[in-house]
């Protein structure tokens, strides 16, 4: 039986964790806030409840078709049915029709994490600082004056400029790993008033929202209080490059006055909510493997930036990395 700590507590680090749990291991995982779900975080408001993160997921490959059919079946996550619409410049929206099964956390997106991490030794509000190589395994040093060690393993389940951060002095994995690897995302959580057609679910955008997604219409969502609708948007990276955390352009203005031009009609602010995703979007590039190792420190780096970006990326893999390292 290996002693392992995993550092994060998104989808990537809780299917490890069960994957290392069934196979006879003991694990422990530190995350920096009080929530789970990394992006795949909900935001409760008193006025609604926004995935600012992820907005679904799909799945391509059989293993994750199979996992997400059983959390539909515990009533963790359920098929969201909808046609996407499509901003052009100068007409009004556009149906743009696809065959793609897209799914969402029931009742909210991080459903799945936390039912995921129910009964999992996980602790919160604890941020992982340093990593220290002694002769009795890992130890960890947390903000919080929290040292644990003697972890024989440590997989580092954050973002990949924050992982490479975390393991320079302790290897040499972040030669490895590009400088770069994620682009950045502005989040708008609205609440509005407005009767708006109820086909209209999710928009694809343009330069400078990329996706406005109805956040009342997804399934087993309650509506917002005191509003007619809840939506989430998502600037695209280029316009959230250039116009970072520390702006002073007024976003709620923009996004409301693109979200009326795509409906072509007025609707009126009710609440709104920002967020800054650092690390959001993934640039394009492949890895040889959907994970980073180093075998001999016994330390890896996992995570779903290393399997595509996706949702189903996450879930990929740690799978792999739990089935290469520890149950062959």
């Amino acid at each position: 039986m290996s002693k392992v700590a995993i550092i994060g507590a998104g989808l990537a680090a809780v299917c490890s964790a069960r994957h290392l749990r069934a196979a006879g291991h003991q694990v422990s995982l530190f995350e920096k806030s009080r929530g789970l779900g990394g992006r795949m975080s909900t935001k409760r408001e008193d006025w609604s409840h926004l995935d600012l993160g992820a907005q679904y997921f799909t799945a391509d490959s059989n293993e994750f078709r199979e996992q997400v059919a059983h959390w539909c079946q515990q009533g963790k996550a359920t098929r969201w049915h909808f046609q996407p619409y499509k901003k052009f410049p100068g007409v009004p929206l556009q149906v743009s029709p696809d065959d793609c099964e897209r799914f969402v956390g029931t009742p909210d997106m991080n459903s799945i994490v936390k039912a995921l991490a129910c009964d999992l030794d996980i602790h919160v509000n604890s941020r992982v600082e340093n990593l220290q190589r002694l002769s009795n395994g890992w130890e960890l040093s947390c903000h919080n004056d929290l040292r644990l060690g003697g972890f024989d393993w440590v997989l580092v389940t954050l973002p990949a400029e924050q992982a490479v951060t975390l393991v320079a002095d302790v290897c040499e994995l972040n030669q490895t790993v590009p400088a770069t690897v994620h682009l950045p995302c502005w989040a708008l959580g609205l609440s509005t008033r407005g009767a708006v057609a109820p086909d209209i679910q999710g928009i694809f955008g343009d330069d400078i929202v990329s996706w406005a997604a109805r956040q009342s219409s997804k399934p087993f969502r309650a509506p917002p209080q005191g509003a007619d609708d809840a939506w989430v948007l998502h600037f695209s990276p280029k316009w959230t490059e250039e116009h970072g955390k520390e702006t002073k352009t007024d976003i709620v203005d923009i996004g409301m006055n693109w979200l009326r031009g795509a409906l072509e009609q007025e609707i009126k602010l009710h609440k709104h909510i920002l967020h800054f995703w650092r690390y959001a979007n993934i640039s394009p590039q492949r890895f040889n493997k959907p994970y980073f190792v180093d075998e001999t420190h016994q330390l890896a780096l996992v995570g779903s930036w290393c399997a595509g970006g996706k949702v189903e990326g996450a879930f990929k893999s740690a799978e792999a990395f739990v089935r290469d390292f520890f149950t062959r």
